[in-house]
C-alpha cells in the first residue's frame, strides 16, 4: 500500500507534468483547443481529435461548447468528458457490454461501429490523464493490464463475471474421475450473437476435444484469453491506439496497472477533513466566518452516501483523484 501510495503521488504530482512537456517549455504555454456542439459531440469530437498529432495532445486541454461564451477553467472540460464518455457509453452504439454483477463492461465483439469510435474512446482515456480528470469509464483491471502489457488472468475473468470465472474455478477445482461427464465441454465457446448461437473453436478442431483432467487448464487459459484478447482483439487494438497517441512514451513506465486505473477512474480513499481543510472562499467570506463553520459541522454530520452526492455535485464524479482530497478544485 506504501508503494503505491508514493508512485501514484510522486508520478502525477511530479514526474507526470515534466515527462508531458520535457524538451519544448513552449508546449506549457500552448492548448489543445477543442470545439465542439453538445448537440453532435461524438462525431465533433472525432472530427477534431482525429486531425491532432501526439505532440498537441498533449498539451493541455480547453474546450468551447458552440454558441456558449464559458471560460475553461476546468469545469467546461469536466462536462465534456462527461458528455462525450455517456454518449460513446450508450448501448445504442453496441460497441461494449455490461456485465450487470459487477456493473462493469468489456469490448463487444460484435459492434457494428467502426475502429475509429474505439480509436476515439482511447484517446479521451489518454486526454484524462494527461490533464488529470477522473473519469467514469467502468472497466475492469484487466484494461489497464492489456495497456500496460501485463498478463490478463482467470482474477481479471472473477472482476469482469464472478459467475463465469468462478465456473472456470470450479472446473479447475474438480478432482473426480468423472470430469467429462460432470462438466460435458470441449476446446469451443458458444455465445449468443443477434439472437442466434455461434461457436468459436479455441483450437483447432477444439469442438472435437473433450475438456479432461489432462487438459482442463490449458482449456481455462485458452477461454480467458479468448475473452480478453482474442474475441476483440480489432477493437482493444483501436482503442490503444488512441490512447498510446496521447499517452504513448516513458509515463506509462511509471504505474503498475492498479495505479493508472486510479490515475483514470480516481479512488474512494476519502478524508473529509482534508476536504475542509483545502477549501477556499470567495465573496469575502473566510474559513472562520459563522456560516462556513456551520456548513463544515452539518456537513461532517452527513452520511458517506450523502457526502459522495455532494462530492459528485461539486466535481461531476464521487471519486478523488489519486493526489487525494486536496487536489479538488
Amino acid at each position: 500500500a506504501i508503494q503505491m501510495h508514493v508512485a501514484m503521488n510522486q508520478a502525477t504530482t511530479d514526474a507526470l507534468r515534466h515527462i508531458l512537456f520535457v524538451g519544448n517549455p513552449t508546449n506549457i504555454r500552448k492548448f489543445l483547443m477543442l470545439n465542439v456542439s453538445r448537440e453532435d459531440i461524438v462525431t465533433d469530437a472525432l472530427r477534431e481529435l482525429s486531425n491532432q498529432d501526439s505532440a498537441d495532445l498533449k498539451k493541455p486541454l480547453r474546450v468551447k461548447f458552440h454558441g456558449e461564451e464559458a471560460e475553461d477553467a476546468g469545469g467546461v472540460k469536466k462536462e465534456f468528458f462527461m458528455l462525450l464518455l455517456k454518449e460513446l457509453l450508450d448501448p445504442k452504439y453496441g460497441m461494449f457490454k455490461e456485465f450487470e454483477e459487477t456493473r462493469t463492461i468489456w469490448f463487444s465483439e460484435d459492434s457494428f461501429e467502426g475502429e475509429q469510435m474505439y480509436f476515439l474512446i482511447g484517446v479521451v482515456c489518454g486526454l484524462a490523464i494527461y490533464n488529470f480528470i477522473i473519469i467514469n469509464l467502468p472497466f475492469p483491471l484487466a484494461l489497464y493490464k492489456k495497456l500496460l502489457k501485463e498478463k490478463v488472468t482467470l482474477s481479471d475473468m472473477k472482476d469482469l463475471s464472478p459467475v463465469l470465472g468462478n465456473s472456470l474455478q470450479s472446473l479447475l477445482d474438480y478432482t473426480e474421475p468423472d470430469l467429462e461427464e460432470v462438466f460435458n465441454l470441449n476446446f469451443a465457446v458458444t455465445r449468443e450473437a443477434f439472437g442466434e448461437h455461434r461457436t468459436y473453436e479455441l483450437i483447432e478442431n477444439g469442438i472435437e476435444i473433450p475438456v479432461t483432467q489432462e487438459n482442463k487448464k490449458e482449456y481455462v487459459d485458452l477461454y480467458v484469453d479468448y475473452i480478453f484478447n482474442k474475441s476483440v482483439e480489432k477493437q482493444f487494438e483501436a482503442f490503444y491506439q488512441g490512447f498510446d497517441r496521447v499517452c504513448g512514451g516513458r509515463v506509462l513506465k511509471l504505474f503498475h496497472s492498479h495505479e493508472l486505473m486510479a490515475v483514470v477512474i480516481g479512488n474512494e480513499d476519502y478524508d473529509w477533513k482534508e476536504l475542509e481543510d483545502n477549501a477556499s472562499y470567495k465573496e469575502g467570506y473566510t474559513k472562520d466566518d459563522p456560516t462556513i463553520v456551520m456548513f463544515w459541522q452539518i456537513f461532517h454530520e452527513l452520511s458517506l452516501e450523502e457526502k459522495r452526492k455532494f462530492l459528485l455535485f461539486l466535481t461531476g464524479s464521487d471519486r478523488i483523484p489519486i493526489q487525494g482530497m486536496k487536489a479538488i478544485q
